[in-house]
């Protein structure tokens, strides 16, 4: 309420109003401010001819108004913000199984087959991780199926081998034997053509080396007869004139049955024959040792060249190094190859000893 003197002289003499700048908003005066028609009451002053004029001022009010509003506004942001971190923390929680379910996919993708779910509790979700459950299943009874199904190729692929290194020995081999004892015979009777009795011997001598090359190559007789330390060493020097090939053998692996050490000989002739005509290598270091653990015992074999190396990112799987990998997984083991170009290579095979799916 304003209070105003009037006189004769001047028709109004209101005080000034107090303004609303500074404290409260334009539009929110705008808004909440009454209609421009002004309330007021006269009183006349006989004795001076002056008159006193109340009249109506909202400004007090419309303080008061901005001041609740504030506070409806503060508990409206505030209210808004609880019901946004509920909303956040709910969400979360419920979705919080898609992270499990991302990270098992993550694991399934890397090979672990063996990755199972645990039950959810919303029906979608749980759904999901019994659809995963009996994916995982399968898959690892597949793996377990094509590791079993390589042991057996292996298996009968040596097998063979064996068979025709036997072939190759007792029947060409004595058949050969006879020729040139023949030919011996042959040579003390009085008429005969030396010349031709010479290069039949020659040609015996050479099939004799060809048979006993690929016997060797089907099947190492030192393998059998001395073991595996024996078998390696005489591979070894095979390749010595095309690099230095340095061999570090721990005593223990000899204990190793004639079917886990061929696979040990099969997996370094391989690489040996991979580096030499690929890596251009000056040294070649073979390492081969037992390692335990609570779970198993493992045969770790490691190969490493200070040859030309690659790009692991530009890895081609030839067929050495897919047969290598193969024979490792069919086995129960692993592969892993490590190279930088223009550094040499490092090829890792570990078996476990009697692994492999039966």
């Amino acid at each position: 309420m304003r209070v105003a003197v009037i006189d004769g002289q001047q028709q109004y003499q209101l005080p000034l109003r107090v303004g609303l700048e500074g404290e409260v908003p334009e539009l929110f005066v705008q808004f909440v401010r009454p209609s421009s028609e002004q309330l007021s009451l006269w009183f006349e002053a006989e004795e001076n001819d002056q008159s006193i004029r109340l009249v109506a001022d909202p400004a007090d009010e419309i303080r008061e108004a901005w001041r609740e509003a504030l506070v409806f506004i503060s508990l409206l942001l505030l209210l808004t913000l609880l019901i946004s971190v509920c909303v956040f923390v709910v969400i979360g929680r419920a979705l919080r199984p898609v992270d499990k379910i991302l990270s098992a996919f993550i694991e399934i993708e890397k090979g672990d087959y063996q990755k199972r779910l645990e039950s959810f509790n919303l029906p979608e979700f749980a759904r999901i991780a019994e659809g995963f459950n009996q994916m995982s299943r399968m898959l690892a009874h597949s793996e377990g199926e094509n590791r079993r199904l390589n042991k057996k190729v292996l298996e009968a692929s040596e097998n063979e081998r064996r068979y025709l290194a036997r072939e190759l020995h007792d029947e060409m081999g004595q058949s050969l034997t006879a020729i040139k004892a023949l030919s011996a015979s042959v040579k003390q009777s009085a008429a005969v053509d030396e010349v031709s009795l010479n290069k039949i011997s020659a040609i015996c001598d050479h099939l004799f080396e060809v048979v006993r090359n690929r016997m060797r190559q089907l099947t190492p007789p030192l393998l059998t007869e001395f073991g595996l330390h024996e078998a390696l060493k005489e591979l070894v020097e095979q390749w010595q004139g095309e690099s230095k090939v340095v061999l570090e053998i721990s005593p223990s692996v000899d204990l190793l049955l004639e079917k886990e050490a061929i696979h040990i000989y099969r997996v370094i002739q391989e690489s040996l024959t991979n580096i030499l005509k690929h890596s251009r290598a000056g040294e070649v270091r073979i390492s081969l040792k037992k390692v335990e653990d609570d779970k198993a015992v493992f045969v770790v074999l490691s190969i490493e060249d200070d040859g030309v190396g690659f790009n692991p990112k530009q890895l081609e799987w030839g067929s050495g190094l897919a047969g290598i990998k193969e024979r490792a997984e069919s086995l129960g083991g692993t592969l892993s190859i490590d190279s930088t170009l223009g550094e040499g290579m490092r090829l890792s095979v570990s078996l476990p000893i009697g692994g492999g799916s039966e």
